[in-house]
């Protein structure tokens, strides 16, 4: 609205600032006619896209306080090794001869033999390639145990000398104890959190947030979250592995938060009060240990059938607490029980309040954007249009 707002102020002001664009407007001549609607035309064309931009880059603002970060558990499938290559390459290059009025400039090829690699990748079941260091490659592939050459690069080189390089590659065994795990952080929408009319958490302190912080916001995919309790490195390895064979069919992040003895459960509302409720992906087990005798347990998640809390509460209670149990009870009901929350249907008729500064912003973008540009078509028009 504000461009049209702004064009229609420059046609009708009266004085030194209208383009009219006609004569009964002011206009003088027909030159001068075809001068304003051309500079009007800009000018509201100008204005429209760049209030378009403001508007859509302050809304992007505005709703990024509804997008939160979860952590995304996966299976590397394959890893690949190049080893180093070199092509023959070329570059042109200007030089000069010559001086004062006999300087010229000349144009030469270079002829240059580049290195290529080595390089190590993975690849992951959604196909996204990361480069890995050859530590970790020569790591899995004395797991995996299956590595081939797939393929070479030809080389070729500027001089004499040019290499090969071949490619070498390693495959997924198939079975669970070779699981590489891995994990991405990304972001979906959750109204409800920053929805306080329906969320049933309540506000959480400042002291609650540095002491119980979200582990997706710190970038932390841990499956064990510790507050007393450990969890030694080979169950957790364990434990990456449950999550990474679950995660990509299932949609899933299981996360077991340990505390001590003498923790009791209220706990588990200062936490989820800090965290405003687990991510849309999260099975959280909270449980207190004794060594390994289980005080406590609690299971949380947003979904709606929540048999799968009472079947891992009932299944951990009572029974002395070791990771790979936990792991294999995930493993056992996570396919029957578990279906991540989708907020799609609930997003579409919540409304949340957006700050007002988004907004003033955008408008005070769009009012600046109008008086720099009626300059500019002013000063570079020579101010003809002026009567």
């Amino acid at each position: 609205m504000l461009p049209l707002l702004f064009a229609f102020i420059i046609l009708v002001c009266p004085g030194k600032w209208a383009w009219p664009i006609s004569r009964l407007e002011g206009a003088r001549s027909d030159g001068e006619i075809r001068e304003n609607w051309g500079k009007f035309g800009i000018f509201l064309i100008v204005n429209f896209l760049a209030s378009l931009i403001f508007a859509s880059l302050s809304w992007f603002g505005a709703v990024q306080k509804q997008r939160f970060p979860e952590v995304w558990n996966m299976q590397v499938t394959g890893i690949r090794h190049e080893m180093q290559w070199t092509t023959h390459e070329t570059r042109h290059e200007t030089y000069y001869t010559g001086s004062g009025e006999n300087r010229k400039s000349h144009t030469r090829t270079i002829h240059y033999t580049q290195k290529h690699g080595p390089y190590w990748y993975k690849t992951d079941e959604y196909n996204d390639e990361s480069l890995i260091g050859e530590g970790e490659y020569n790591h899995w592939k004395s797991v995996w145990a299956n590595e081939s050459q797939t393929g070479m690069h030809k080389g070729s080189s500027a001089g004499f000398e040019s290499i090969d390089g071949p490619i070498f590659a390693c495959r997924w065994p198939g079975t669970f104890e070779t699981i590489f795990p891995e994990t991405s952080i990304r972001k979906y929408v959750n109204k409800i959190r920053v929805s306080h009319s329906v969320l049933k958490w309540g506000e959480a302190t400042k002291e609650q947030m540095v002491k119980y912080p979200r582990p997706a916001d710190k970038g932390n995919p841990s499956p064990v979250i510790s507050y007393g309790p450990g969890v030694g490195g080979n169950d957790l390895l364990y434990l990456q592995r449950v999550n990474a064979s679950l995660g990509r069919r299932h949609e899933i992040h299981a996360i077991l938060v340990l505390f001590g003895k003498d923790v009791g459960r209220q706990v588990v509302e200062e936490v989820l009060t800090a965290w405003q409720g687990p991510n849309k992906n999260e099975l959280v087990t909270f449980a207190s240990l004794d060594g390994q005798t289980i005080r406590w347990v609690e299971v949380h998640s947003w979904m709606d059938n929540t048999t799968i809390h009472a079947t891992l509460r009932d299944a951990l209670m009572g029974q002395p607490f070791t990771a790979k149990r936990y792991g294999e009870l995930l493993r056992q009901h996570v396919p029957k029980l578990w279906q991540r929350k989708h907020f799609t249907p609930i997003n579409a008729y919540l409304r949340v309040s957006i700050n007002p500064l988004w907004i003033w912003l955008a408008f005070g973008l769009t009012v600046v954007c109008g008086i720099v540009s009626y300059i500019v078509i002013e000063r570079k028009s020579g101010g003809s249009g002026k009567t």
